[in-house]
């Protein structure tokens, strides 16, 4: 696999105990699966990482590990709260104060098992990195809220920037010039960002470097993501509209079709 000069985040991360991995708003989903994938081999190099983006992580983002990590507070003084992994069952939460105490009490949903306590996490909203790695942000000003938050402590911050792309490529070359664990979970995270940012290795972007990169990743762990398309489904399985041209007649189902079915007898046993 192709190098390239990493010597630069080399001596920031050997000097680095916390590091802030930040998102533009909007990411792309390559975006996303290098910084998930980049924090796991932090963390498991014995440093705490945390990815910040300023927009909600959609459910098109779960299928990457670590999803349910991703924080929305960052240089801000909000105490967040996080439940990873239990965000389908709970159905409100509310607080009310007792003797000066503050409760917080979060209901789950009817017929779930409830919350597991032992997976909350309390997040400082405060910025708390000596390292800032930022992800595909072209400026400062495409962090939104992020940037409004921590503006300050930002410019007094160690800061590397990265911005080529694919970025799962070039975090996937960083790891593996600085010799940073990557566990079968980063690589399949930094392999389904490569397949989304290259049209599943169909794009103009892809180079003999991509395939170097993929076989790495598959090496490390990474699983090939098959994608789907209507010719890989029997005839008549999916739905599909009738041309405006056709001449096949369209028939409706008779009005009791939609009514309780109920059936009838004249014979008792």
């Amino acid at each position: 696999m192709a190098q390239s000069d990493f010597s630069e985040i080399k001596g920031l991360l050997d000097s680095a105990h916390q590091v802030a991995l930040l998102l533009p708003k909007d990411p792309k989903f390559d975006v996303v699966a290098a910084a998930l994938a980049l924090k796991l081999s932090l963390d498991q190099s014995g440093r705490s990482a945390v990815v910040v983006s300023p927009d909600p992580v959609t459910v098109e983002y779960h299928r990457l590990v670590g999803a349910d990590a991703v924080i929305h507070a960052f240089g801000g003084r909000n105490l967040v709260i996080t439940f990873p992994g239990q965000t389908e069952i709970v159905d409100k939460v509310s607080y009310n104060v007792e003797n000066n105490i503050l409760q917080l009490v979060i209901t789950p949903k009817p017929n779930t098992p409830g919350l597991d306590y032992q997976k909350l996490k309390f997040v400082s909203g405060g910025a708390q990195a000596d390292l800032v790695i930022l992800m595909g942000v072209g400026d400062l000003s495409n962090l939104g809220q992020i940037y409004i938050d921590a503006k300050d402590f930002l410019a007094q911050t160690k800061q590397y920037s990265i911005t080529d792309s694919p970025y799962s490529q070039t975090v996937a070359r960083l790891i593996n010039s600085l010799a940073l664990p990557l566990s079968a979970d980063a690589a399949n995270n930094l392999f389904i960002g490569l397949q989304a940012a290259t049209d599943n290795f169909q794009s103009q972007q892809v180079t003999a470097d991509t395939f170097e990169t993929a076989a790495f990743l598959m090496r490390k762990g990474a699983q090939h993501q098959q994608t789907a398309s209507i010719s890989d489904f029997p005839s008549g399985s999916i739905p599909s509209a009738i041309p405006v041209d056709s001449t096949v007649p369209v028939t409706q189902p008779e009005p009791d079709w939609y009514e309780p079915k109920i059936f009838k007898g004249t014979t008792v046993s």
